[in-house]
């Protein structure tokens, strides 16, 4: 009985972490990345100015 819970208890870890890696990873990454950007583009806006003004 323990061995089926096991198996079935890896399989559903496996995909946890495959769901993980592939979707929730680049979701994440995207934001980031879109985040970073448009604060260097408020800065410039703002307080820095535009390269090559």
């Amino acid at each position: 009985m323990t061995e089926v819970t096991t198996e079935k208890s890896c399989k559903s870890e496996w995909k946890k972490l495959l769901l993980l890696a592939f979707v929730g990873l680049p979701i994440a990454m995207l934001g980031a990345i879109a985040s970073y950007g448009l604060i260097v583009r408020l800065l410039q806006i703002f307080l820095i100015g535009l390269p090559g003004a």
